[in-house]
Order: C-alpha cells, then sequence, then structure tokens
C-alpha cells in the first residue's frame, strides 16, 4: 500500500468524526433557523434572522464581541510573538516560560476567578474578560509560534549576525517574515478562541444578565437555551459561525494581497 494512500486511510476516522459531530448538527441547525418552530416545520423564509437582529441584546452582545474581538486579538498576536521570540533565547526566564505557557488551560476556572475577582474588584469595564482571555489562550499562540520560530535555519541567523544585523534586524526581516503563516493562523486562533470565554465571565459576573458592557453573544445564545427559543438560537448560531467564517476570510485575504 502506498504512503498516500495510507494517510488517507490516516484520516478517514477524522472526517467521519467532523462530518457526525459538526457537519449533520450545523446543517440542522440552519434547518430549525427557517422553520416555524421545533414541531412546525413550515417554511418560514428570513423571520427568525430578522427578529433575532432587530433584538437590542442581540446587537448589543454582537457589538461587544467585536469590540473584544478588535481590542484583545492584536494583543494576543503581538504578546504571543514577543513571549515566543523570549522563549528562543537561551536563559532562566525562556526556560521558565516555555513550562508554564500552558498552565493556564489546566488550571480550574473557579479558582482562577476568584483571584482574578479580588484583582479587579473595583473595574467597572469589560477589562477582567479581556484579561481572562488573554491569559488563558496566550500560551497556545507561545507553543505556535515558538515551535515556528525554532524550524528557522540557525545558519540564516548565523549570516544575518556576521553581516552587521541585529537583534531587532533580524526579527523584523527574517524571523517574522519566515513565519508569517504561522502568525496568520495564531491571529485566526485568536479569533475562534475569542468566543470562547463565556464560562470564565459567567463565573466572573455570577449572573446570566452582566453589565451590559460585557454582554457578549455566548451571553445571548444561553439566554435564548434557556427559554427553550430554539428557532431564535439557531439563527443566531448561523449568524454567529458566518461571522467567524466572514473575519477569517477578510483577514486571510488581505494579508494574501500584502504578500
Amino acid at each position: 500500500m502506498k504512503f498516500r494512500t495510507k494517510m488517507k486511510l490516516c484520516f478517514l476516522p477524522a472526517a467521519m468524526g467532523i462530518l457526525v459531530f459538526y457537519l449533520l448538527p450545523f446543517l440542522r441547525v440552519l434547518l430549525y433557523s427557517v422553520v416555524q418552530g421545533q414541531y412546525r416545520w413550515k417554511f418560514a423564509g428570513l423571520r427568525h434572522y430578522v427578529r433575532t437582529f432587530s433584538n437590542e441584546y442581540f446587537q448589543m452582545a454582537f457589538g461587544n464581541t467585536l469590540l473584544l474581538i478588535v481590542c484583545c486579538v492584536p494583543v494576543f498576536t503581538a504578546g504571543a510573538v514577543l513571549l515566543s521570540l523570549i522563549c528562543m533565547r537561551k536563559g532562566r526566564l525562556s526556560s521558565v516560560l516555555r513550562k508554564v505557557a500552558l498552565l493556564p488551560l489546566f488550571l480550574p476556572s473557579v479558582s482562577v476567578v476568584g483571584a482574578f475577582a479580588a484583582v479587579f474588584a473595583k473595574v467597572e469595564s469589560p477589562l477582567p474578560v479581556y484579561s481572562f482571555f488573554l491569559w488563558k489562550y496566550m500560551g497556545m499562540g507561545i507553543v505556535i509560534l515558538s515551535a515556528a520560530f525554532s524550524s528557522i535555519s540557525p545558519e540564516i541567523y548565523e549570516a544575518a549576525r556576521m553581516d552587521g544585523a541585529g537583534i531587532f534586524t533580524i526579527c523584523r526581516k527574517i524571523t517574522i517574515p519566515l513565519c508569517a503563516k504561522p502568525i496568520k493562523f495564531t491571529v485566526i486562533l485568536a479569533i475562534v478562541y475569542s468566543f470562547r470565554t463565556f464560562r470564565e465571565s459567567f463565573l466572573y459576573y455570577g449572573t446570566n444578565y452582566p453589565p451590559d458592557y460585557s454582554y457578549t453573544l455566548q451571553y445571548y445564545m444561553n439566554n435564548q437555551f434557556l427559554k427553550l427559543d430554539y428557532q431564535t438560537m439557531a439563527a443566531a448560531s448561523v449568524m454567529i459561525t458566518a461571522l467567524i467564517s466572514v473575519l477569517v476570510i477578510l483577514f486571510t485575504m488581505e494579508r494574501g494581497k500584502a504578500e
């Protein structure tokens, strides 16, 4: 059996899992969003989408989620790049940083929320939620970019140093350009992770209706689920999926033109 055929067979279980646990459920959600009700399968057109998008809470959640992405994704990417460059250098700091990069992903959310609540006790802004996002997920970006930076041949760095290039010139002219695709993937990962901050935010505020500045799309989805409004929740899910897809596609196209 050829190597390419073996690789295709290895990919088959993952493809079946994606089909069964992701694509088919999403198609059912898409169906729910265009019918009158869970037990009334008459076609309703875009009625649920219009009702959802005109809802003031959805509009507020939509704006807050976009603001989170705009504020946190650039910080996430810049921080991951900077800390990954530190990890590439020899020393105690880089060794410790590599060991603790993924630690936030394994710590219990309840204990972490307690610590953040003490730090941000008097803060009336979405800063605690933004901090949760950066603290928990930046380690994944550090791991990805550290691996990418390590793949660059040391001979390239050696030649640059012989030509008199300093550390900042090497980073700007060699490391970052050669790792443009991993950095792009890190940005996409940050966009996806920005929709996964609901649990910590819910534990921090302890309510389904936090302050208006922290009411995101995850809260809106959760509240529609508690109300058993499956059609509105399905329409919101489709729009959120479309939002993520558009952000990822626009970023990819922009980077492609820049290159």
